[in-house]
Parts: C-alpha cells; structure tokens; sequence
C-alpha cells in the first residue's frame, strides 16, 4: 500500500510542475509590438507618435503611451524624448 501511495504522490507533485503551455501561433500573431516615441513632460507622455507601425495598432499604442506616469526622478534624469515599446492587441 505504501508504493501505492507514493506512487501516486509522485504523479500528483510531477503535473503540478508541468511546464506552461505555449502560446499559440494565433494568439502570437494577435500581439504587435509598437515603438512609439514620446516627450517626456513633467510626470506625464506627450507628443507621441508610433514609429513603426500604422493604423488601429498605432493609435492603440499612443493612446496607451499618453496613460503612461513617468516619475518626477525619472523626468529630471532623462528630458527631451524616449522610446517605449508598446505590446497592443488590436
């Protein structure tokens, strides 16, 4: 009865450290990534425009990068523009 229990113990800890599963080429192929570059001003994003990409993915992403909070350290560290790479599902 004890290699019965163990045995099944065993199984039981080895599916709870099964790997993830992957994701799909579909679910991959919804995810873009978009560059889009922006003005740092105060603790917020402005002037933001993609720069790779066009359309729904582009507007999706500036939007997201407008919401952004930059930090008060972090704008007075780094003035001027940065780029933020942006993952959109359309």
């Amino acid at each position: 009865m004890l290699p019965t229990v163990l045995a099944a113990a065993v199984a039981m800890i080895a599916s709870s450290y099964a790997p993830a599963a992957r994701p799909t080429q579909t679910e991959q192929a919804v995810i873009a990534q978009v560059m889009v570059d922006c003005e740092i001003a105060g603790a917020t994003l402005t002037d933001c425009k993609a720069v790779d990409a066009q359309g729904p993915q582009a507007a999706e992403a500036v939007r997201l990068a407008q919401q952004i909070e930059v930090s008060e350290a972090f704008a007075l560290a780094n003035p001027g523009r940065i780029l933020v790479r942006m993952n959109v599902t359309p």
